[in-house]
């Protein structure tokens, strides 16, 4: 997953190296600067970068001010907090404000995909890892790119609280459907960094670098068994075969302000079912191409 270590450099704003210290959130990234339609409206967009995500930092900001944690960016202050028992609120915004960008960052409006009528990794992409595109690895673990999302919405329905749900791939190619709850997020698990040290992932932090990816680790697939049409994939077909460090590909938010200004408060199904017509698989298909593990 340094996707999502290196998009923390490019999307949280910070000083110069020698100075580097409060974080500075930038302009909503670009993609979504006018809204994601048909997924998120123009206000929400806007209130999920330029309220939630600025009040993350502003927040981290006054927690680690005057700390070593400082000088950190968002992943270090992550990776470097996560076993701290006297940090946790510091790691709590750190971690929060690293997999809203990489959320936010992954969606591009309906109208402005490559290819709106077959939204999906094209079988002719170049980006490749282990030989596979992303369509082939899909199509192989399973079945299908409407079983891959029947599974992925089953797992974010199955959860009754907020956080967030990844598509993963693995050092071995294999792909995964992780929930992390709450704070967390695959960069780490149990508060424990278990990816590469070098990492840079999907936040961005204004220092410059392209988006990447941000190895972790996290239990398997998810699963969940909500009663409606997303109850019958909730395990994938590589369950309890998933590696020991994962990288990011996407992810949704699972937290109900997400939703509930453009669905009301019992529009989650209906969210998880507009996010797929605004993920940017372009940008998916690069994470899955990096054979960086």
């Amino acid at each position: 997953m340094h996707m999502l270590a290196k998009s923390a450099r490019s999307a949280l704003r910070v000083l110069p190296a020698q100075r580097r210290a409060l974080h500075q959130l930038p302009p909503l990234p670009s993609a979504i600067a006018e809204g994601c339609d048909p997924f998120l409206s123009k206000r929400t967009t806007s209130l999920l970068w330029n309220q939630w995500q600025a009040g993350l930092l502003q927040r981290l900001n006054e927690e680690v001010k005057g700390t070593p944690h400082a000088t950190e960016s968002v992943v270090e202050t992550v990776v470097n907090t996560a076993r701290d028992r006297s940090s946790v609120i510091a790691y709590s915004y750190a971690s929060l404000a690293l997999n809203n960008s990489f959320f936010l960052s992954g969606l591009m409006p309906g109208a402005a995909q490559p290819n709106p009528e077959y939204p999906q990794p094209s079988s002719d992409s170049d980006a490749k890892f282990f030989g596979k595109t992303l369509a082939t690895a899909i199509a192989e673990q399973y079945g299908s790119l409407p079983q891959l999302k029947l599974a992925f919405s089953s797992a974010a329905m199955g959860m009754f609280s907020s956080g967030f749900v990844w598509l993963v791939k693995d050092e071995h190619g294999r792909l995964g459907i992780v929930p992390t709850y709450g704070t967390g997020t695959v960069l780490v698990q149990q508060r424990q960094q278990r990816g590469p040290s070098d990492l840079v992932a999907g936040v961005q932090d204004g220092s410059g670098g392209a988006e990447g990816e941000a190895p972790a680790q996290n239990a398997g697939l998810a699963s969940g068994a909500p009663t409606n049409r997303f109850d019958s994939l909730a395990h994938g077909s590589a369950a309890g075969a998933i590696g020991h460090n994962l990288y990011p590909l996407l992810c949704v938010s699972v937290f109900e302000h997400a939703w509930l200004g453009d669905y009301g408060f019992w529009g989650k199904e209906r969210y998880l079912e507009r996010f797929w017509d605004a993920v940017n698989w372009t940008r998916a298909e690069h994470l899955w191409g990096t054979d960086r593990v």
